[in-house]
């Protein structure tokens, strides 16, 4: 990483996504220390701070870091791999054909990926479905690789659904490369647990704050909706071991100070009214609770998950809106839930670009509510800045450009064809930037990225480490990789598979 530096970053225009929601012609930021020391006119700031080096920005807009409320570790190194009917390898390979090592080169693409495109936060799942949580030092090689690259992250960890965990072994089995050899070794739902609050240990607060850790269960609530290519069904009896398993996530994530982050569809809350009751659900819930997807969910739901403060991390481009419907946007706004847009990146068609994930959001919801009067582009802009921070326990230090909070600040270039002339910029931003229009990042005042060149990480040799590690993991995958190497039937001619 480069070292932090005082400076002005001047001459553009500045969304400040703050409370008053101030957007500033040629305006800028003063950084001092590693945070925003002031926000204001270029002539206000050059004049109050005269001793400050000057980066100009013009034709640029000045904003706050983009926050990802929801991704997974290890989809970066199988990202094409995709079929209608099989889903992508996204199991057998990451239990039985990775290693450490392939783990930190995964991290390094997610982190420079997310760099590139101006996410200076963002959330992965290393350690719960369907990641590694058979050993702590899966998660601890991730870590580093964030670590290494500068961003923010928020690590999930934690242990797979004791009723649909995505593993095909049973008792779960994952695979180890120890002196020259892979062994395969058993582990327990709280082995898993236990690896989880390791990882909390080490790296909680870790590389100056900028490594956190969150609790992840798969399914907090219990999985209700039907999958599309897995078959399970739920044991009738399960309701005592859920609520055992959620109220033990809230009992350590309360006494460590950690987020709960979970998936949710439509089923999850009215189970849980149904079967625990709502006090018991008051217990859990939270605004230190994410909940990724939230699709179809039903009044009711959406009633409770208001009411007890939850984070949603919305999806706007994954297949669950094909299986399920779309996640109710704006009655759970309109209910007090804290709605935030998310990539569930970076597989197996999705990416860390953020920016897109913007504007697929507001076409869901002017398609569920047949009309653009729903759902302003400036609130979407919120949802993946400051409402996206409040989500992972951050409001108070990113999220926004104001003085006091650290200077996690972009650049987008305005100065070309799909962004020029000039119009009403925030609608601008919404609808056609994407994170190529990236110019420059910094994280709490470390420039990071520099005319979209990214400083102080050997790109190309991350990319080599990757190319390495998946090609050695495809080999071991073998059989279980086949099926996607090749295009189903009907792949380049037809209508329908």
């Amino acid at each position: 990483m480069s070292e932090a530096a005082d400076f002005l970053l001047l001459g553009g225009t500045v969304v400040t996504m703050d409370g008053q929601d101030r957007v500033l012609e040629d305006a800028g930021v003063a950084v001092q220390g590693g945070r925003i020391a002031a926000v204001d006119g270029s002539d206000a700031l050059r004049s109050r701070f005269p001793e400050l080096p000057v980066t100009l920005a013009q034709r640029k807009a000045i904003l706050p870091g983009l926050v990802d409320t929801y991704g997974h570790a290890g989809h970066g190194m199988i990202k094409g791999f995709h079929h209608p009917a099989h889903g992508w390898p996204a199991g057998w390979l990451y239990w039985h054909a990775t290693t450490p090592d392939w783990w930190y080169a995964d991290g390094l693409l997610a982190a420079l990926e997310r760099l590139r495109f101006g996410v200076t936060t963002g959330f992965s799942i290393i350690g719960s479905t369907p990641a590694r949580s058979d050993n702590p030092l899966y998660a601890h090689r991730h870590a580093e690789a964030y670590a290494q690259v500068g961003v923010r992250a928020v690590l999930g960890v934690g242990a797979p659904d004791p009723f649909f965990s995505h593993l095909s072994t049973d008792p779960w089995s994952g695979s180890h490369w120890e002196e020259g050899r892979w062994v395969e070794r058993t582990f327990t739902y709280d082995d898993a647990i236990n690896n989880a609050l390791q990882t909390v240990r080490d790296w909680h607060g870790g590389a100056d704050g900028r490594v956190r850790i969150a609790l992840a269960s798969a399914y907090l609530l219990g999985r209700h909706m039907p999958h599309p290519r897995l078959t399970y069904q739920l044991p009738e009896g399960a309701a005592p071991t859920i609520l055992e398993k959620a109220l033990e996530l809230r009992e350590l994530a309360s006494r460590h100070g950690l987020l709960i982050h979970t998936h949710m569809f439509k089923g999850s809350v009215r189970y849980g009214l149904e079967r625990f009751g709502r006090e018991a659900l008051g217990q859990i819930l939270g605004p230190d609770v994410v909940i990724a997807h939230a699709n179809a969910l039903e009044p009711d739901e959406v009633e409770v998950l208001g009411a007890t403060g939850c984070n949603i991390a919305l999806v706007a481009y994954t297949a669950e809106n094909v299986h399920y419907g779309f996640a109710p946007i704006v009655e759970l706004l309109e209910a007090g839930a804290n709605v935030t847009i998310s990539t569930d990146g970076s597989a197996p068609y999705m990416s860390f670009d953020l920016w897109q994930d913007v504007k697929r959001t507001l076409w869901h919801a002017w398609l569920s509510h047949r009309t653009q009067r729903v759902l302003p582009p400036g609130r979407a802009l919120r949802m993946v800045t400051i409402d996206a921070a409040r989500a992972m326990g951050m409001e108070n230090e990113v999220g926004s450009l104001e003085v006091g909070k650290r200077a996690d600040l972009i650049t987008v270039n305005l100065d070309q064809p799909h962004l020029t002339p000039r119009t009403f910029l925030p609608q601008q931003l919404a609808y056609y930037a994407t994170g190529q229009d990236v110019s420059e990042v910094w994280v709490e005042g470390k420039q990071l990225l520099k005319e979209g060149r990214v400083l102080g990480v050997d790109v190309e040799g991350a990319l080599e480490l990757a190319r390495e590690e998946a090609g050695k993991s495809f080999e071991r995958a073998g059989k279980h990789l086949e099926p996607f190497l090749h295009p189903a039937e009907g792949f380049w001619r037809e209508a329908r598979y």
